[in-house]
């Protein structure tokens, strides 16, 4: 979750909806709870780029590199492509992994191929990082 704008952002015709585990309404209650109901959503919120980051109109250069990954069938999906795309126009070093054929939550679904190369992905990621600050 990263741009709470996403909110009713895609309409019923959308080809993914129907393979959504985290629907338009998981995110709204997501977001709201995080937020509050009065800013989830809201193009004019004061809403602060700490708690959502897909709202980041300023430079980005300076941040740490970043592992994103997303599976394909997922609504978050587009807010962590263009949040990628935000993080290397700015010269971030980004690690990006994309899913596809899986919704969201795929990686709790041990027996899916493509699990073990996900969690191998993070798990070498974390160590890199962990390496580096120790």
């Amino acid at each position: 979750m990263l741009d709470d704008r996403t909110i009713g952002k895609y309409g019923p015709d959308w080809p993914v909806r129907k393979f959504l585990a985290w629907d338009e309404n998981s995110n709204r209650i997501g977001w709201s709870a995080y937020l509050g109901e009065d800013k989830a959503g809201k193009d004019d919120a004061d809403v602060s780029i700490y708690a959502a980051p897909g709202r980041a109109r300023v430079d980005l250069a300076g941040l740490p590199r970043t592992y994103i990954d997303t599976p394909g069938l997922d609504l978050l999906r587009d807010e962590k492509l263009r949040y990628a795309q935000a993080l290397l126009q700015a010269d971030v070093e980004v690690e990006f992994h994309l899913y596809p054929g899986v919704p969201h939550g795929f990686d709790s679904f041990d027996t899916l191929r493509v699990v073990a190369g996900a969690h191998d992905n993070r798990t070498r990621a974390i160590k890199s990082v962990c390496r580096d600050q120790g």
